[in-house]
């Protein structure tokens, strides 16, 4: 395990070489790829793919070599702080209002990943990416220790992980090495199992210990009574998926963002015939020509189907934008990044205003500001094409 830390660089610099060629722009199946890994064993995520994290790494190193000392939060501080992201999260998953997603805007690693898609962010965006950075130089990880809510959604899906860093409590000699070279600040020299959802897996402290064997990877250990008690607990959690998976199917949401090809496919066929009055799909929004009020953004355009690309809250946005008879008939987002549960609250509304309108400039969804911007900026943009 001497040279894990070898192998993680290694991994961690072709995974910012791959998020710079826009690996991450498609990510549906890395995405369910890393929840399944982090089930099972842990946020390998955060430890070993995340650029931002990297990049926290790479200056902490930088620090190291200017003789900077690091610095640890004290023990008493860390225990409040900790609660810091997680609480962070909770704003984020249940208040839908401006301004947290304005707070979100700010968010280093997501500006950072935009920042290597050359999507050069606001000056704010980067000033606040760039102190997380400098902080770095004195303290290993600060934006994941207290502000990634991302972590923290990771961090709470490991709790119940299989597969974790066991300490050995015969072997152990209470350096506190593997305290002291935690950047996630955990007090590794306590556990037996580690199950902290504050983990990254990047394995620092089976490198530290001088005694080979005290600490190790592999399934954890468990009396009996502890047995049971994990097992109630995750057969708890799994009801509780599945319960929200079968409600958000029986109203009609598809929490899985999974396409029905065929019912946009039916729905497209019958607009385009003028056989449709007026109907809607979570992700496709039509109206036949007959219902259209007065020549708009459409007015000039021949007769077809245009795309258009913007920037949403997550990344990259396409809006495909339907013209019949000089009048936009249909708004379609095929494809994006954003939450869903933001996205829907802007594409249940803005597409309807733009097709009645029949122009782009409507007003955002409160709430879903920059879900709203993107699929107003794609129809834009999808148009303005046109009529050059």
């Amino acid at each position: 395990m001497k040279k894990i830390q070898k192998y993680r660089l290694v991994v961690q610099i072709l995974c910012l070489v791959l998020t710079i060629f826009g690996f991450f722009t498609n990510f549906k199946a890395t995405l369910l790829l890393i929840l399944g890994l982090t089930l099972l064993s842990g946020v390998f995520y955060c430890g070993w793919i995340c650029p931002y994290g990297f990049i926290q790494d790479l200056f902490s190193r930088v620090g190291r070599l200017l003789g900077i000392k690091k610095k640890k939060m004290p023990i008493f501080i860390q225990k409040v702080l900790v609660f810091s992201r997680y609480i962070l999260l909770a704003l984020v998953s249940l208040i839908g209002s401006d301004l947290i997603f304005n707070i979100m805007s700010f968010d280093p690693r997501i500006n950072f990943e935009k920042l290597l898609l050359s999507d050069i962010g606001t000056i704010g965006s980067i000033t606040v990416m760039l102190f997380f950075v400098f902080i770095a130089l004195f303290f290993d990880r600060p934006f994941c220790n207290y502000f990634c809510f991302e972590g923290a959604k990771f961090g709470l899906m490991s709790h119940f992980r299989v597969f974790t860093i066991k300490r050995d409590k015969s072997t152990c000699v209470n350096c506190k090495k593997c305290d002291m070279t935690c950047p996630m600040n955990i007090e590794v020299s306590k556990c037996t199992n580690l199950r902290s959802p504050q983990c990254i897996n990047c394995f620092k402290c089976i490198s530290s210990c001088p005694v080979k064997g005290t600490l190790t990877y592999g399934k954890a250990n468990m009396i009996q009574r502890e047995k049971k008690k994990y097992l109630a607990m995750l057969i708890s959690v799994f009801v509780l998926i599945g319960a929200f998976l079968v409600y958000n199917i029986y109203n009609g949401t598809n929490p899985l963002n999974l396409e029905n090809k065929h019912l946009s496919e039916s729905t497209s066929d019958k607009t385009m015939l003028g056989e449709t009055a007026s109907s809607k799909s979570n992700e496709f929004t039509v109206i036949s020509e007959e219902d259209s009020k007065s020549l708009g953004d459409g007015a000039g355009i021949a007769d077809g189907i245009y795309t258009g690309k913007s920037e949403g809250f997550r990344g990259p946005m396409t809006v495909q934008v339907t013209v019949k008879n000089e009048h936009i008939i249909a708004v379609e987002v095929i494809e994006h990044r954003d939450d869903r549960k933001w996205f829907n609250r802007a594409n249940n509304v803005i597409p309807d205003k733009i097709v009645n309108k029949q122009n782009a400039d409507v007003n955002a969804v409160s709430g879903a500001t920059y879900s709203s911007r993107g699929i107003i900026d794609g129809v834009k943009n999808a148009l303005k094409k046109q009529n050059k």
